[in-house]
């Protein structure tokens, strides 16, 4: 697959009025309403790093790359892309870029939108846009790049892509801290951790995850501390006064990013840090079966995956109480990733319903080829 045969086959689309269905390497075609297509326009053989400079921290990538491509080739010279979408390796940096697909790591390096220099992309009329560049310093007007990042295909079908890379650091270290006694003291602990640390990456689990990463028995804090061995000697110094952790194998994140894949559903709670820093320790508590909690209390993100290994799995938003978020000042919001196709109807008919993003649509998408549906347009 290459820029010319995606035209071609969008062209042919809009001659026959045949909607596409716009995946990479079909990891995650669970995620998203039901897309109304018969046709599937498959990135996955459209892959390689097509440049690569070193020396600018700058990397471009065919669509269908796969994230673990990317590190690959970005290792040879101790840097690497610090994007790590919930999912497998396998998974491509065009899917990421278009679905904002984030991980553990975003609370420190940024989402997709922010480590995305620019891109090519094929839109719903044939034509083929670049946005933003392929350098860091790129000053350009208006951000398709961003507006293309989180559009799921609808706008356009992502071809290329250039990220911005980091150098990989000197150490890299996790620690596991076990959230013991009263959920006061729980909420303390976790609240000396948000205020005293700088992690690469900070994730509560809630106890179902913990025994499915064979943790133990009681939720836990997992804490990712990066950089040189000063700035790691410091930070582990300061973990230290606060609790008693203990060192496990970095594996463990790839392993906790691959659980919810078998989730048929999975919603994403967003409210204030401190509110969820406030409320985690109880709802980590609360163990139900086949439903898996995490927590990133830096950004105050709840991500629950439910459906996992168990009967009957539907989601709905009172399977954990979220009253101590909805209250008080702030907003609290309930983004659905994965749903069972009945429920969809039911409880977020679409995101798209607005005059602009119709508008948006209408421009870059004129005969609704593009995953139509997939938003709930």
């Amino acid at each position: 697959m290459t820029t010319e045969a995606v035209v071609a086959t969008v062209h042919e689309s809009v001659d026959t009025r045949t909607p596409l269905r716009i995946c990479g390497n079909s990891t995650w075609l669970g995620a998203g309403r039901p897309v109304r297509a018969d046709k599937t326009l498959s990135l996955q053989s459209d892959s390689g790093v097509t440049e690569y400079v070193p020396g600018d921290l700058t990397l471009t990538a065919r669509a269908g790359t796969s994230l673990a491509e990317i590190q690959h080739v970005a290792k040879g010279n101790d840097q690497w892309l610090p994007l790590d979408p919930y999912g497998s390796e396998s998974g491509t940096i065009g899917a990421t870029i278009a679905t904002a697909s984030a991980g553990p790591l975003s609370a420190t390096f940024g989402l997709p939108r922010d480590l995305l220099l620019g891109l090519q992309f094929v839109n719903g009329s044939g034509d083929v846009v670049r946005a933003g560049g392929k350098v860091v310093k790129n000053v350009a007007g208006f951000d398709l790049s961003r507006l293309l990042t989180g559009s799921w295909g609808t706008l356009g079908v992502i071809t290329e892509v250039t990220v911005r890379l980091y150098a990989r650091p000197r150490s890299d270290r996790t620690f596991v801290v076990p959230l013991t006694g009263s959920l006061v003291e729980q909420a303390s602990v976790i609240q000396a951790m948000y205020v005293a640390l700088s992690p690469f990456a900070l994730q509560l689990l809630g106890v179902t995850v913990v025994r499915a990463l064979g943790l133990g028995e009681l939720p836990v804090a997992l804490v990712r501390l990066g950089g040189n061995e000063a700035v790691v000697d410091a930070q582990l110094k300061a973990l230290a006064k606060i609790t008693k952790p203990g060192e496990i194998e970095s594996e463990v994140w790839g392993t906790l990013r691959e659980l919810e894949g078998s989730a048929p559903s999975v919603i994403r709670i967003s409210s204030m840090p401190m509110r969820m820093i406030g409320t985690a320790a109880r709802i980590l508590a609360e163990e139900v079966p086949g439903v898996y909690t995490t927590i990133d209390p830096r950004r105050g993100v709840m991500r629950v995956a439910a459906g996992i290994e168990s009967e009957g799995s539907e989601i709905e938003t009172d399977v954990v109480n979220f009253d101590d978020l909805k209250s008080g000042e702030g907003s609290t919001e309930i983004i659905f990733e994965k749903l069972p196709a009945e429920l969809w109807s039911r409880v977020s008919p679409s995101v798209v319903a607005d005059p602009l993003s119709r508008g948006i649509k209408k421009a870059y998408d004129p005969f609704n080829i593009l995953n139509p549906g997939i938003l709930g347009d």
